[in-house]
């Protein structure tokens, strides 16, 4: 280690560098991509909802109770919308970017207490450009703004429990930095953060033998800080709702996450692991390393803490039926960390052959060969071969869709040369290991995510219905008053068209039209023929008034939705 890294600049640069990378990951496409469906769009619309009613306690999806997720990420989906205007969905995407923002710098700032600075460094700008982190910071969800308040958490668990164990002061306002962290995090997102922290502590507990350590975290004071900042909320709502908020939430979200797959989200354990070559892209090509440098310190405490926020966590989720890929992302600050640790992992030199005794030429010529290549090497540069098909396949699933959903295709093949580029310098960095190789993929890879999420999937006409319903709407020579739908009940276009939109069937769509002169009815072509035998046998008149098509990505289907008036 030089001096060099010691400095009080380098520390600043440091940070400087997580920044830069971290605004050419997040920011591209953060106002340009129309809201996605289908989560984004409900977390926003019931935040918009929230500014036009007033309402802070209740949330909302239209007429429908929304008790998916605490009313955290609503709150504050809600001021960002107020202050930068309520129909704008970058408005909503805000509190991502910034949790995201957090996230990579905490990561770097905490990676520094555990581990040399080049590691650090590492670690704060392969987590600024990870794919998963990457995407939820485009996304007006829970998901970046609960990692940063877990890894807040966290952080003040580690400094309690070093602080505890090496016979320093523990400060109370630590404690109170891991319940406040803890109660935000309930609020966003109910028991991810507690869990967390409970398998933490038992993995420490179980290392150290002993539960006294437990005694700095202050359990009484974290009672009262958790009582203060969720109870009012919880009172409120039970109130509002008679009951029925907590009760849909715990037993129509929670326990059927658990019994099964909900919403054809299922899959098999050890999907996530699988996945994690994708998930944690580009930091995955750590993985190896990382493993074979842990392995070597699993007794260090740093170790042991990251592990104990890892390890249980993921068998928990593996475990889980519902699985989506963001759900490791709670813990992958602690997987960066413990990645970082394979930049000072060499690979052992290849063992000079040695000729069979008897002879043999199979033996002679093979089995040599094979007992210069370990088992440690191997692996090493297995991984990265799949580390770099992993690459490789990225970009031209990007460069597919772009050319096939009516994309940019200057930006698919942009995305599909940088991912290029990055199986490339992963192929330079096996073989020379320097530390200015690993900046410039993490460097590359944020470029591709700039191009994805700034210039692709924007660009994806097709698949944006939403946005042009509205365009053709306001294009119209006649006024609407209001809009019925029916066939296509996409999230996206309520949020497009407004809260008043109606989403009804078939039939419903076609009475609307005789109570509703200056309405507008919007039928899905699969309810089409529906919507006309019931307006033929009301003797309801009708007129086409126009016609848009599109890739419903939710359900991967095709869909032409019909536009329908009164007639004269």
């Amino acid at each position: 280690m030089t001096d060099i890294f010691h400095h009080p600049l380098a520390v600043r640069l440091a940070f400087v560098a997580v920044i830069l990378v971290g605004i050419i990951a997040f920011v591209p496409g953060l106002s340009t991509l129309p809201p996605m469906d289908r989560d984004e769009s409900r977390f926003a619309q019931a935040s918009k909802q929230m500014v036009e009613s007033g309402d802070l306690v209740t949330v909302r999806y239209q007429q429908e109770l929304r008790a998916k997720k605490p009313v955290g990420i609503y709150w504050m989906q809600a001021a960002s919308a107020r202050l930068l205007g309520e129909d704008r969905i970058s408005s909503y995407r805000l509190p991502s970017l910034l949790g995201a923002m957090i996230v990579a710098l905490a990561s770097f700032g905490f990676a520094r207490q555990l581990m040399p600075f080049r590691q650090a460094l590492i670690a704060g700008i392969f987590m600024a450009s990870s794919l998963t982190l990457v995407a939820e910071a485009h996304l007006a969800k829970t998901d970046a703004m609960l990692c940063a308040a877990i890894l807040v958490q966290q952080i003040a668990l580690w400094r309690i429990y070093d602080q505890g164990l090496s016979g320093d002061y523990v400060s109370g306002k630590l404690a109170m930095v891991f319940w406040a962290a803890m109660g935000l995090a309930i609020l966003i997102k109910g028991p991810i953060a507690p869990l967390i922290a409970a398998l933490t502590v038992a993995v420490l507990t179980l290392r150290e033998r002993s539960w006294r350590w437990i005694y700095f975290l202050r359990p009484v004071l974290g009672f009262i800080v958790l009582t203060v900042m969720v109870l009012p909320w919880v009172i409120l709502v039970t109130h509002a709702t008679d009951g029925v908020f907590l009760a849909t939430a715990i037993k129509g979200d929670l326990v059927s996450k658990i019994q099964s797959g909900q919403e054809s989200h299922g899959a098999p354990p050890l999907t996530h692991l699988a996945l994690l070559v994708l998930t944690f892209w580009p930091g995955s090509l750590l993985l190896m390393r990382g493993i074979m440098e842990v392995l070597k310190r699993r007794r260090d405490r740093e170790v042991i803490f990251l592990l104990g926020w890892v390890l249980p966590f993921w068998m928990v989720i593996e475990l889980t039926p519902t699985k989506l890929p963001h759900y490791i992302l709670p813990v992958m600050p602690a997987l960066a960390m413990l990645m970082a640790y394979g930049i000072e992992f060499r690979m052992p030199p290849k063992r000079r052959s040695v000729t069979a005794p008897d002879g043999s030429p199979l033996r002679a010529r093979i089995f040599p060969w094979l007992r210069g290549l370990d088992a440690m090497r191997l692996l090493v540069i297995g991984w990265n071969g799949v580390f770099m098909l992993a690459s490789v396949s990225l970009g031209v699933v990007v460069l597919y869709a772009a050319s096939d959903l009516g994309g940019s295709r200057e930006w698919g093949l942009t995305a599909f040369i940088l991912s290029v580029m990055v199986a490339g310098l992963a192929y330079w960095w096996g073989r020379v290991q320097k530390l200015a190789v690993l900046l410039l993929i993490a460097v590359t890879a944020s470029g591709f995510h700039a191009a994805v999420f700034g210039g692709v999937l924007p660009s994806l006409s097709d698949m944006h219905i939403a946005p042009r319903l509205k365009s053709a709407i306001a294009s119209l020579e006649e006024p609407v008053d209001s809009i019925a739908v029916a066939g296509y009940h996409e999230p996206s276009m309520v949020f497009s068209l407004g809260t008043d939109t109606l989403l009804f069937s078939a039939p419903e769509v076609a009475l609307f039209l005789a109570e509703a002169p200056n309405g507008l009815a919007i039928v899905e072509k699969r309810a089409e023929a529906e919507f006309l035998k019931t307006a033929a046998t009301a003797g309801i008149a009708v007129s086409q008034a126009g016609q848009v098509n599109g890739y419903n990505a939710s359900r991967g289907k095709r869909v032409e939705l019909e536009f329908y008036r009164a007639a004269d």
